[in-house]
């Protein structure tokens, strides 16, 4: 995939569609869940892929999210947790073919791969294993490191990932502050949160988060006014940041004075949705 340098691109999402309590908030409550993503994809041309995270996918369920979304719809997939959590990125060859082989039909559709490590890894254990994983690492993928151990953040890790062409997650939680560090030509940002939002409140959002995004609304900006070469600004929202992933995404585009996403009036009449989904340039933003 060919990334531009002289145009920043903005891909704004959601971490996941699959969430009942966005029927009637953001999906008709007549749709089935097998069309979940096709409705997803009408509006935004990003998703974070959670559900990885948990087991290899099929390659046919693979290509299935490559057919139900556009051609320039793209994704980030989070690592299995028998490569992060459980091997702890050790003796993990056979795991990474068996992932490689698996997303193969939707290489040109992913924008990165998201290398979660637990936050029981530190840097001292997990470090040296990652480095020697970096190496069976298929090249066709772009990848990213979340870390949630605060012995990760030091020069020789960011040193390596820049080395490496390895983006180091902007990850906004409220137990661990991750530094603002560019590694790669790629800034991802995950708006995760806490845990203290119930399932059952996925509809609507319960948080006040007003402040952490305009922080990072001038990270962003000053992301790309102190790097020329910036390509992509990846952001994902995970329910458990505000309550809302749609609208939290709204919140930040507002603040940002880009263009909301328009879901409402598909809700209301049923039309189609009422949106370009070009996806937007961050320029106009950073004059």
């Amino acid at each position: 995939m060919i990334y531009s340098k002289s145009i920043l691109t903005l891909y704004i999402g959601c971490s996941g569609w699959s969430y009942e309590g966005w029927k009637g908030n953001f999906y008709p409550k007549y749709l089935e869940n097998k069309d979940y993503l096709p409705y997803y994809s009408k509006f935004f041309k990003f998703v974070e892929v959670d559900s990885t995270y948990y087991h290899i996918p099929s390659r046919s369920i693979v290509r299935g999210w490559k057919d139900k979304t556009p051609d320039d719809f793209r994704f980030s997939l989070k690592f299995p947790k028998v490569i992060t959590h459980e091997k702890k990125l050790e003796d993990v060859v056979k795991p990474l073919s068996i992932l490689f082989y698996s997303l193969e039909p939707l290489v040109d559709k992913t924008l990165t791969l998201l290398i979660q490590l637990p936050p029981f890894l530190p840097k001292k254990k997990g470090f040296h294993a990652f480095q020697d994983m970096a190496h069976h690492l298929d090249n066709r993928f772009r990848y990213s490191l979340e870390v949630r151990h605060n012995s990760w953040f030091t020069d020789d890790v960011y040193n390596f990932l820049r080395e490496h062409d390895i983006s180091l997650v902007w990850s906004v939680r409220d137990e661990l502050d991750s530094p603002s560090v560019i590694t790669s030509d790629q800034v991802y940002v995950r708006f995760i949160g806490d845990r203290s939002i119930s399932e059952k409140d996925f509809g609507k959002t319960v948080k006040n988060r007003r402040n952490e995004m305009l922080e990072y609304v001038e990270k962003v900006r000053e992301a790309q006014n102190q790097n020329s070469n910036m390509g992509d600004i990846l952001i994902a929202f995970n329910n458990h940041f505000a309550g809302f992933g749609p609208q939290s995404v709204n919140d930040f585009l507002k603040l940002m004075n880009m263009p909301e996403i328009d879901w409402k009036t598909e809700l209301e009449n049923n039309s189609g949705p009422s949106i370009d989904r070009h996806q937007s340039s961050l320029s106009d933003f950073t004059k």
